[in-house]
């Protein structure tokens, strides 16, 4: 039950500190640190994941299902293939955005700063959300099965299905049509042929 109370707390916490409401929010309390505000998300998100991991992995767990036999192989290939849509999503996207150092450097430097340009390129001419099809893969993949992470993997699988739809929504309200025809044309998570 802690194991999924935590699970759902931080992905409530990571989808809500991106919303417009809490970015116009923090923007009115707390202007001076609008540059630092992506890499102050991207640092609370990983350090409190790890510190999650970390407890959840000190439990004491039971094996449920050890990916025996042929199905090694199966796990593999799964790790695999979510490794190579981490890949081509880091080459796609504008990771120093991501990450909020090119705000930062922009910041430093006295320019404006200046949203990612709306991109098609690589993986994202075939899958629109390629770190999510990575993200769902490494779930369905990465550990043997035991009671404890079926309830976090089961959580963050629904986390990620769900914000995929919320983060879609969003990026409709703020790229409007282009971004609508994009999603007419190319797959979700899986390429569209």
């Amino acid at each position: 039950l802690l194991v999924g109370l935590s699970a759902a707390a931080w992905s409530f916490l990571h989808s809500f500190f991106i919303t417009h409401r809490w970015q116009r929010l923090q923007s009115r309390l707390w202007p001076h640190l609008e540059p630092y505000s992506r890499l102050i998300y991207v640092a609370f998100n990983t350090l409190t994941l790890g510190g999650l991991l970390v407890w959840w992995w000190a439990l004491p767990e039971r094996l449920l299902w050890a990916w025996p036999g042929p199905w090694a192989w199966v796990r593999w290939a799964g790790l695999a293939l979510a490794g190579v849509f981490f890949w081509l999503g880091a080459r796609a996207y504008d990771n120093q955005a991501f990450l909020g150092l090119r705000q930062v450097r922009e910041h430093r430097r006295g320019l404006p700063h200046q949203d990612p340009e709306f991109t098609r390129r690589g993986v994202l001419a075939l899958v629109r959300h390629p770190w999510y099809t990575g993200t769902l893969l490494f779930f369905v993949f990465c550990l043997p099965v035991t009671d404890v992470n079926l309830v976090w993997r089961g959580i963050f699988l629904i986390y990620t299905l769900m914000g995929t739809e919320l983060e879609e929504r969003k990026l409709l309200v703020e790229l409007g049509r282009p971004y609508e025809k994009y999603k007419e044309e190319v797959g979700r998570f899986w390429p569209r042929f």
